[in-house]
C-alpha cells in the first residue's frame, strides 16, 4: 500500500534525526532522505514486481543515492527490504533486459540474404524503395527474435538460398513472405524486450 505523506514526513524527520547525529561522510543527507521517501512512496512494498524494484534501483542511480547500509535502514524504515528490491530488480535484469545490439555483420548478413531472396525483375523505382524497406523491417524484426526462432528464420533462409531452380523468383518471394509472416507474428516468438513482442 502507498505510504501517507503525514506518516512519511513524520519518518523522515526521524530518519533525518538519526543520521544528523552520525558524523560518517556515507551518511545521507536530508534531501538524500527526502529524495529516497519520495521515489518509494510510489510504490506498494508488499506487491513489488520486477519492474518496479528496476524502476526503484534506476530512480536511485538517477539521484545517485549509493547502496549502503544507511540506504537500506531508510528503506527498511518505509517497509522496504532493499535486498529484495536488489535481488528482484537483477534477477529480471539479467532475464528481460534486451541483449547487446547485434554486429552490423549480423544485420548485413540478414539484409543481404533477404534482398536475394525477396528481390524482384521489376524495375519500378518505388518498389525498389519499399522492398529496401520491407527487408530493413524483416532484419529488425528477425534480429528481435528468440534464439530458437531466430534460429529457424535462419534455416528458413538457408533452404531457400540453397535450392537451385525448384522455384522461380516469384515462388521464393512468395513462400518466404508467407513463413516469414507466420513466425514473425507470433509474439510469443520474440524476446521478452523486443518493439514487436
Amino acid at each position: 500500500m502507498i505510504n501517507s505523506i503525514s506518516s512519511n514526513s513524520t519518518i523522515m524527520a526521524d530518519l533525518a534525526k538519526s543520521t544528523s547525529s552520525t558524523s560518517s561522510s556515507s551518511s545521507l543527507t536530508a534531501a538524500q532522505l527526502e529524495t529516497i521517501s519520495s521515489i518509494l512512496n510510489s510504490y506498494d512494498s508488499s506487491n513489488l514486481s520486477a519492474i518496479d524494484a528496476q524502476s526503484i534501483i534506476a530512480s536511485f542511480e538517477e539521484a545517485r543515492i549509493e547502496p549502503s547500509s544507511e540506504l537500506e535502514s531508510a528503506m527498511s524504515d518505509l517497509g522496504f527490504d532493499a535486498k529484495e528490491v536488489g535481488d528482484l530488480g537483477r534477477s529480471d535484469a539479467q532475464s528481460g533486459m534486451p541483449p547487446p545490439p547485434p554486429s552490423e555483420e549480423e544485420v548485413s548478413s540478414i539484409s543481404s540474404l533477404l534482398d536475394s531472396l525477396l528481390s524482384t525483375d521489376e524495375e519500378d523505382e518505388t518498389s525498389t524503395s519499399s522492398s529496401t524497406s520491407d527487408i530493413m523491417d524483416y532484419t529488425s524484426r528477425i534480429l528481435s527474435l528468440n534464439d530458437s526462432s531466430k534460429e529457424e528464420v535462419m534455416n528458413l533462409l538457408d533452404k531457400y538460398s540453397s535450392e537451385d531452380s525448384t522455384y522461380s523468383q516469384s515462388e521464393t518471394n512468395a513462400l518466404l513472405k508467407a513463413s516469414l509472416s507466420e513466425i514473425l507474428s507470433d509474439n510469443s516468438n520474440y524476446k521478452s524486450v523486443s518493439f514487436y513482442g
